[in-house]
């Protein structure tokens, strides 16, 4: 009988270690490294198909572009490119629509050296576009797997399920402000060299080091509001 104990005990472990088996996915689900967000490399563009033969831009057109321009400012990334097409439906005023997009950028701040025009083969085309377009990033998770056929029903395994933690995650990139803080470092302001040279004059000293506060600035709390 003892035995037979003992042979049923050493049994135990190999039924554990068994139960405890998972794959390298499984242990990727378990360990987030579905949910990296990533900074994914987008193109913006701004179409402008409407161009009035020898006319420049319309009001709606220049205010697409200022719109447009305003944008690569805040999120763009090396320069912003006017493609105008080439043996279009008519090159003179894509050639005018292009110069006054030009203007219009120049106009909201954008340095003249990091606008850039080129022309594209509308050959062919009824339309040819005004083409204005930059790089930029967007924070993605792009490793989150597709759980329609998923079988939430099976319950024979006590491993994480594909789909843990993606909505997080997906909702904190959409917070991000600059996804291209996750590519590298930003360059930071000059440093406050006076402000530096006070402090440390006032540490050697034994001085205090901090701003003195100013009679508005004291601290209580309002008495507005009961």
């Amino acid at each position: 009988m003892a035995s037979r104990i003992h042979i049923a005990l050493a049994g135990l472990p190999l039924l554990a270690m068994a139960g405890c088996m998972q794959s390298q996915e499984q242990i990727g689900w378990s360990n987030r490294m579905h949910t990296q967000i990533v900074a994914q490399e987008t193109t913006a563009e701004l179409k402008i198909g409407t161009v009035v033969s020898g006319e420049k831009l319309g009001v709606r057109e220049r205010d697409a572009v200022k719109g447009f321009a305003l944008a690569y400012q805040q999120e763009g990334h090396g320069a912003v490119i006017i493609s105008r097409p080439s043996n279009g439906p008519d090159d003179i005023s894509a050639m005018r629509a292009a110069a006054d997009a030009r203007a219009v950028m120049l106009a909201e701040g954008i340095d003249q050296v990091m606008i850039a025009e080129g022309a594209y083969d509308g050959t062919g085309a009824r339309s040819a576009p005004l083409i204005i377009s930059y790089r930029t990033f967007e924070a993605v998770v792009p490793n989150c797997p597709d759980i329609s056929h998923w079988d939430f029903t099976d319950t024979s395994s006590n491993s994480s399920l594909p789909s843990l933690g993606c909505a997080v995650a997906v909702n904190l990139a959409a917070m991000i402000a600059n996804p291209s803080d996750l590519v590298g470092h930003q360059p930071m302001d000059p440093a406050d060299t006076q402000r530096r040279s006070i402090v440390f004059t006032k540490y050697r000293t034994g001085e205090k080091t901090s701003s003195e506060r100013n009679d508005d600035a004291s601290g209580a709390i309002s008495t507005a509001v009961d």
